[in-house]
């Protein structure tokens, strides 16, 4: 390699950018040309979508005789393009060579371009790295799901798909498994590109090794999801990941960037935790209209992470006019995060990376609404949670955006705190097995004067959060359902059966007919896990955030759905622990009691 110096960018003009003309597939370092060009005079190319990896930049290739160090994976891509271009564009477009990385100015600008540059280029390219070409039979699988998919069918073994201990299922899970899946920015890499995206592989030799296009692996999620397969441990984490980002490409209606957020941090991943949300923009409906990406929004790398969460969450709570973004601030998954920022404030979401894989996440309380080709997702409350009245909120700030003004009423205590224990296992029946005595010895004195059958009702219905049709099962269903698990614990000679009313046992034994404990199980898993069974001094049940704690404060605040939980640090401020489920407050009891009454409206200073 004759060059030696390295690679030294120019400054670039607005609304332009570099793209790489690549050399000859010939032998050497020679990797091509970069041209500076405004993007609306872009000559037809594609754009690459790639993970970065944790790999070393210690390749050297050469660009207009100056030296740049790529990873080598990238390396073998480029190579690969080169190979692929003879019949095909020589322009592309990627980002670690086209876009100057040690500048924060441009990357920031860049950033805010990127929606153009990708629904610019002729399609987009995705290399997964050469470690796909180990796992090229998952293609062949994917092919059978498709081709179900096409047919119609829900019966995967009748249509001749292979068993659950296949190798196929085997090579699938390792193709998934490749990071780029789980990477934040390739979600708008997929969905803006206006042709089919296109995988392709590094070794020629591999049968099928050109390429795969997307779209088959797309609808094969969906049908996947559709059926019921993406809850089971069988089918990779991965495909949800494809499954939304499917969705997000197929949508003719940008999605709000709240929407975007809740469907996205759980999934995916990002080296640097501010692009969980700057990897966004460009898809957001917020960011899609003539006026650009709002001032609010702009992409800046001067800010720290806890800078930037906290300006998108007070734009979103001004903006949307409801507290549907607190779902995942407080305490909320704490304890399942990758990245603790101290400075991030209790009311503001925290969407760096998880820790853990998507089915032991803590399942928020407000939920994205289905999409087709026609409406976009929209982050909302079940319909059945109304706790507010639907009245809205007006946050307001102090002069340091740290903290925020939230107004509604204190409706209760919380008294009595119990975790949840074993959650992972669900089939081993073992939901709260280690404190299910201690929640009823709580429960009976203070509910005393409770019948029975109301004592179970609301039990049950706290601990389901009152989302049985998500196991498509009745409201009755699922409390028989629920009383056959009670009675399987509470019957046992050794959980103190002098504890319980003479009437409990009896009632449950008639409930529980026809009741199959392991759907109760199923179901609580999805809300209990990461919760702890809260009962409040006026005798209500509910479950809160894993670190609620006896003497939290129960609130209505406007424009919330649900219930929230808040611990008083000083005379004038309170930290937000998190969103809640407390029965009797679900449907806006509080809010209509306190119009009739003297309850008093408060203002809190969340920090």
């Amino acid at each position: 390699m004759a060059a030696s110096q390295l690679y030294n960018y120019d400054q670039l003009e607005t609304d332009s950018i570099r793209l790489l003309s690549l050399a000859d597939d010939a032998p050497g370092a020679n990797s091509g040309t970069l041209k500076s060009i405004k993007l609306r005079d872009a000559p037809a190319y594609v754009a690459l979508s790639y993970s970065w990896g944790a790999e070393q930049h210690i390749v050297p290739i050469e660009i207009d005789s100056q030296i740049l160090y790529i990873t080598p994976s990238l390396a073998i891509a480029i190579r690969r393009l080169q190979q692929l271009a003879v019949n095909n564009t020589k322009w592309v477009w990627i980002d670690k060579i086209c876009i100057d990385q040690d500048n924060v100015l441009e990357r920031a600008h860049q950033v805010r371009l990127m929606g153009l540059i990708f629904s610019g280029a002729v399609r987009t390219l995705i290399w997964l790295g050469p470690e796909a070409d180990k796992c090229w039979p998952a293609w062949t699988l994917i092919d059978q799901i498709y081709a179900v998919f096409r047919k119609k069918q829900p019966n995967h073994t009748a249509l001749g798909l292979p068993q659950w201990d296949h190798v196929l299922w085997k090579y699938l899970r390792t193709l998934l498994e490749l990071p780029w899946f789980t990477r934040t920015w390739v979600i708008q890499e997929v969905a803006f590109s206006p042709g089919d995206p296109f995988f392709i592989q590094g070794n020629q030799e591999s049968p099928g090794s050109y390429g795969y296009p997307w779209h088959r692996l797309g609808w094969a999620a969906s049908w996947l999801r559709r059926n019921g397969y993406l809850r089971l441990i069988q089918i990779p984490n991965e495909l949800q990941s494809v499954d939304t980002m499917s969705c997000i490409r197929q949508s003719l209606t940008p999605w709000p960037l709240d929407a975007l957020l809740i469907a996205t941090s759980i999934k995916f991943h990002a080296t640097d935790q501010r692009d969980k949300v700057y990897a966004l923009l460009g898809l957001a409906a917020e960011c899609r209209s003539s006026a650009g990406i709002p001032d609010a929004l702009h992409p800046d790398y001067s800010l720290d992470v806890s800078e930037v969460y906290t300006k998108v969450a007070l734009f979103l709570l001004r903006g949307n006019h409801t507290l549907t973004v607190l779902t995942r601030a407080g305490g909320v998954s704490r304890a399942q995060r990758k990245y603790e920022f101290d400075l991030i404030p209790s009311w503001v979401p925290n969407w760096c990376d998880f820790a853990v894989a998507g089915r032991q996440i803590v399942r928020s309380l407000s939920w994205l609404t289905d999409s087709d080709t026609t409406s976009a997702s929209v982050l909302g409350f079940p319909e059945i949670y109304n706790a507010a009245f639907g009245l809205p909120t007006k946050p307001s700030t102090f002069p340091c955006i740290a903290e925020v003004r939230l107004n509604g009423p204190k409706v209760d205590k919380v008294t009595d705190v119990f975790p949840f224990h074993n959650f992972l296992e669900p089939l081993k029946r073992q939901i709260h097995e280690f404190s299910i005595v201690e929640v009823w010895k709580a429960i009976l004195p203070r509910l005393g004067k409770w019948q029975a059958i109301n004592i179970i009702d609301s039990y049950i219905r706290t601990t389901t959060v009152e989302q049985h049709g998500l196991s498509g099962n009745t409201k009755d269903q699922i409390l028989k359902d629920g009383a056959a698990y009670l009675l399987g614990h509470l019957s046992s000679s050794h959980l103190c059966q002098e504890t319980y009313s003479d009437d409990l046992l009896p009632l449950l034994e008639r409930l529980s007919m026809c009741g199959n404990p392991n759907r109760y199980i199923s179901l609580a898993t999805n809300f209990c896990i990461g919760r702890t069974f809260i009962i409040t001094s006026n005798g209500r049940m509910g479950i809160g955030p894993a670190d609620t704690l006896p003497g939290d404060m129960i609130t209505i605040l406007f424009g919330g759905g649900v219930p929230y939980i808040l611990r008083v640090d000083s005379v004038q401020t309170s930290s937000l622990v998190g969103e809640s489920y407390i029965d009797g407050l679900m449907k806006g009891e509080a809010i209509q009691y306190w119009k009739q009454t003297n309850f008093v409206e408060e203002t809190f200073n969340l920090r």
